[in-house]
């Protein structure tokens, strides 16, 4: 094991690149029956292209889904900082499709390239299976979708997560750990995904633990926050800030004690929050998240987004990263176009964010931000560089470097630099 990587993904199965045809694809779904397979053949044949598509990417996910579940519902719920999640959550009411291949992508389940296309695949079924498609999945499309379920989920034997970032997590709330031990140093240097895992374990901990799972949840961050801080994005610091704030109000000294310390290590007072508004404001922005990677987006972001402007004229600073990003994703939309209504809506709070937050996203929000960063297609690069423009945010200089490229491609409209800039910035966070 490489100091720095927990594990690698999955690259799925080699299939020939001759094979053009379902029949031929098929054999290799070592998940499917024989007859769930000549089912799908036979929908080829019959030219229901969308009903073998859809079936075969159902069984997919399920399959995918049910790999992640392995994990323990409550440690899905740490990574993705629900608090609703627990251990009699059902998968599926869990886990939509898009944050299952996120998921997967972040626990090493499949490689970078196989959730790029698995993300393709998902945006191409949900497309065409809402209300807005025009047309409906033709053979070349719907073989596609087949193939890539097949290379890189149903054809593998056995989908395996390393169960090693598992186990440490059980260590951080058993034992008293040294940034010398060798599972320390390699969580120390692994992704962003894995660091803010880290700190939800032990902030969940500290708030909902008593007697020695406390103690060691306080010592052991004590311990990873100085050597991890400067990696942390905004949002996984106010985190901490909030857990702060949560156990001064429940009275609890001895873990008010232990964060403060903690705190203190890092300079990170500033990321306490005032009151409880950023919460509600972060709830929503998630909501609205969902329901743009969701069926029927464009149908239904109108409804999401607006409750998500109705809660009030300025974001909190603590909930600002995770509006910004889901209004821009309304904005921005997805390779098909975007919700007219929803859009209209994303554009004028967006206008409404003032040139020194905007400074602030493109400074410390945007180089984190994996759905914005994913999000640039040749279709909406000019209505984002004239927004800009429009807003006067196109005079930002005291950039990060890679930021700044980024920042210069968009509103060049040069989306050869756009890609190259966000790629780069992506291959940093996972």
């Amino acid at each position: 094991m490489s100091s720095g990587q927990l594990w690698k993904g999955a690259n799925g199965i080699d299939l020939p690149t001759s094979l053009s045809k379902p029949r031929e694809v098929l054999p290799f779904a070592t998940s499917l029956t024989e007859l769930q397979q000549n089912k799908v053949v036979n929908a080829f044949k019959g030219q229901a292209y969308d009903m073998a598509a859809e079936y075969v990417w159902k069984r997919a996910i399920i399959k995918l889904k049910e790999t992640i579940a392995t994990l323990g519902m409550t440690f899905i719920g740490e990574m993705l900082n629900r608090s609703d999640i627990d251990e009699f959550t059902t998968v599926d009411s869990a886990l939509t499709d898009y944050t299952t291949i996120q998921l997967a992508e972040q626990l090493g389940v499949v490689s970078k390239t196989a959730a790029f296309k698995l993300r393709q695949a998902n945006e191409l079924i949900t497309h065409h299976f809402s209300k807005d498609a025009e047309e409906e999945l033709d053979f070349a499309e719907a073989f596609n979708i087949v193939k890539t379920g097949v290379k890189y989920i149903l054809g593998e034997q056995e989908i395996s997560i390393a169960l090693e970032f598992s186990e440490f997590r059980n260590r951080l709330l058993t034992e008293s750990l040294v940034l010398q031990d060798t599972q320390v140093e390699q969580v120390v240097n692994s992704p962003v995904f894995y660091l803010r895992t880290v700190v939800t374990v032990l902030v969940t901990a500290i708030k909902n633990e008593i007697s020695a799972k406390l103690e060691y949840a306080l010592t052991n961050l004590n311990v990873l926050l100085p050597a991890i801080w400067e990696k942390l994005g905004e949002n996984d610091k106010y985190n901490i800030g909030t857990t702060y704030r949560d156990v001064t109000a429940a009275g609890n000294a001895t873990a008010i004690s232990g964060v403060k310390s903690a705190l203190l290590k890092v300079g990170g007072f500033d990321y306490v929050p005032e009151n409880l508004r950023s919460i509600t404001f972060i709830k929503a922005a998630k909501q609205l998240l969902d329901v743009h990677f969701e069926f029927n987006n464009f149908y239904n972001e109108p409804a999401a987004i607006r409750k998500l402007a109705n809660l009030g004229n300025v974001i909190p600073p603590a909930a600002l990263i995770e509006c910004m990003q889901a209004y821009l994703a309304v904005f921005l939309g997805n390779r098909y176009g975007v919700s007219s209504e929803a859009y209209t809506i994303a554009e004028h709070e967006l206008a409404k964010i003032s040139a020194d937050r905007w400074l602030y996203y493109f400074q410390k929000g945007i180089n984190k931000d994996e759905v914005v960063l994913n999000k640039f297609y040749k279709r909406n690069l000019d209505y984002f560089a004239d927004f800009l423009v429009a807003n006067a945010l196109n005079k930002f200089e005291d950039l990060p470097r890679k930021n700044k490229l980024l920042y210069d491609g968009i509103l060049e409209k040069n989306f050869a630099k756009i890609q190259k800039a966000s790629n780069d910035l992506l291959s940093i966070i996972k």
